[in-house]
């Protein structure tokens, strides 16, 4: 059954994620993005498709380094599935670059937990935020979970405050010098377009997008309220996690509302904080039942929208 066998973090489990990611990945490009088929065409979607990988990899030392999950790869395969419920995220360049990097960034907000190098941690999780946002602008939105980390963690302190401010100026002032010195500071300015669209008439494309949303955001809700009062009621510092990542779900959602292009590419945004809280459910829950349910409900969504675009 699906749920036993990524019940565990192997090399078979992660190797048949990142199988899946590829099916996933070039029967979308062939569907939804199919260009005429070259050497150079391969050569750029196998290129970006290792970009792809990279952020799974990244995804896998967060959760294992910070005890996100106990020892399994529910969130790396619950995130390949909606990678494949939402094709069109594999295939924004800029969104998937700005989560790359804004996932530096997060490993070391989730890390604060540890109470080691606070102030590099803060300086850190800035830098890459600033990073992000020069390649995404609404990227932004994340440095306010610095400071809620801050708070949850009990980091705030008046060093503390301006250290963030400091980190995410860094590549800001470094990118400025950067275009000032090619005499193009407009390109430099063009980066902060902060363009809103709330225009959700994509939304209501029955298989391509509503339904998935709305199964998604029912099953994050279960899981928040199941999982929640279980974390609370337990003395132990992933309380203070669990209060990072639902912050970090309701930015994320921020962000995909006010996102300029509304084709399924923003929700990448929410794929990992929504892949981490169902996946803490689906380990607290003892159903082995329900556990495969959910997951094959996500595989077979995702099959069901591959075979819609036929």
């Amino acid at each position: 059954m699906i749920a036993n066998f990524f019940s565990k973090t192997k090399p078979a489990t992660i190797f048949s994620v990142v199988v899946l990611l590829f099916i996933y990945y070039f029967i979308a490009t062939f569907l939804l993005h199919s260009g005429e088929l070259s050497l150079q065409f391969l050569v750029k979607k196998v290129g970006f498709f290792m970009w792809l990988v990279l952020f799974l990899l990244i995804v896998s030392f967060i959760v294992k380094k910070n005890k996100l999950t106990k020892a399994n790869s529910y969130t790396l395969i619950l995130i390949v599935f909606l990678l494949g419920i939402f094709p069109e995220a594999m295939f924004s360049h800029n969104i998937v670059f700005a989560n790359i990097a804004l996932m530096l960034g997060f490993r070391k907000i989730y890390s604060l937990r540890s109470g080691l190098d606070t102030k590099l941690k803060l300086f850190d999780a800035c830098f890459w935020i600033g990073i992000a946002t020069l390649i995404y602008s609404w990227s932004i939105l994340y440095f306010l979970l610095v400071y809620v980390s801050m708070i949850i963690h009990q980091k705030l302190t008046v060093k503390n405050l301006f250290i963030p401010v400091v980190g995410f100026a860094m590549p800001m002032l470094i990118y400025f010098t950067y275009c000032l010195y090619f005499e193009n500071a407009t390109y430099y300015y063009d980066r902060f377009n902060y363009e809103m669209n709330l225009d959700f008439s994509s939304y209501t494309s029955l298989l391509k997008l509503l339904i998935p949303v709305l199964f998604l955001f029912v099953v994050l809700i279960w899981s928040l309220i199941k999982v929640t009062p279980k974390v609370v009621s337990v003395r132990n510092n992933f309380k203070f996690s669990w209060d990072v990542l639902i912050n970090h779900l309701l930015i994320s959602i921020a962000i995909v509302l006010l996102a300029p292009t509304k084709n399924g590419s923003e929700l990448f945004f929410i794929i990992f904080p929504s892949g981490v809280i169902i996946s803490n459910l689906i380990q607290l829950t003892k159903s082995k039942i329900f556990k495969n349910l959910i997951l094959y409900a996500f595989l077979l969504i995702s099959i069901g929208l591959y075979l819609d675009n036929l």
